[in-house]
């Protein structure tokens, strides 16, 4: 049995073409747990610089990510450093082997667009026992105040027509449902050209669903600056 986490690199400057401003940077972080046939893997880029508020709710939401069936006491994450950081990622990792005999676990939490009015994350975590299981979650914090962006402020449509375009660039996920009306539409947010919805798929709580952003423009709210986010 053995655990480690490892900082990868400081992440300087952005994905993404961003104003002259506060830039987000990440401090990846990988860490390995193992016993027996029992594995737990993962990935994160957890925040060290950018708008405070934006630092704040992204540490929060990735702690939610990793702790979401972990048995372990509540932590306050909004503040928490990267040495800090580092323990609990081990510590999630030893619950998971602890109390998953015969599992296998991936989670990427990854940092995946920024722009003068956004940041984006997109967290994955996969299961693998006697079948596999994935989860996605995306997080998209408004730079004007730190809050985690819903639909509401990225569509100017119905919540029908957002299933629509869901079905319309489905891709090559597997579906369990019919038709457009049987989708849910969940998380929200930007990347580079694309906007990512949360949604129904075989094999998975929650898939990405990728939608190219010229060609949904027109039922997106207007931004009044530059970046994808309408203020």
């Amino acid at each position: 049995m053995f655990s480690k986490y490892t900082i990868l690199s400081l992440a300087l400057g952005s994905p993404a073409v961003a104003s002259a401003q506060a830039y987000f940077d990440v401090m990846p972080l990988t860490c390995t747990e193992k016993q027996g046939g029992t594995v737990y893997n993962a990935a994160v880029d957890f925040p060290v610089g950018g708008d405070a508020a934006v630092v704040r709710n992204a540490k929060k939401w990735i702690g939610e990510v990793l702790m979401s069936d972990a048995d372990m006491p509540e932590v306050s994450m909004s503040t928490m450093s990267t040495d800090d950081f580092g323990k609990l990622l081990d510590a999630v990792a030893k619950d998971f082997v602890k109390n998953n005999e015969g599992s296998r676990r991936r989670v990427e939490i990854t940092w995946m667009y920024e722009d003068p009015t956004c940041v984006t994350y997109e967290a994955v975590t996969t299961d693998r026992d006697s079948v596999d299981w994935s989860t996605t979650s995306v997080a998209c914090f408004s730079k004007r105040d730190g809050h985690r962006v819903g639909a509401n402020e990225i569509f100017g449509c119905d919540e029908a027509q957002i299933k629509r375009l869901m079905w319309q660039y489905r891709g090559n996920l597997s579906m369990e449902v019919a038709q457009a009306d049987d989708l849910y539409v969940g998380d929200c947010g930007f990347i580079d050209g694309w906007v990512l919805v949360v949604g129904p798929a075989q094999g998975t709580s929650g898939a990405a669903y990728r939608l190219r952003y010229p060609e949904i423009e027109q039922w997106l709210k207007k931004p009044q600056s530059d970046g994808y986010l309408a203020r």
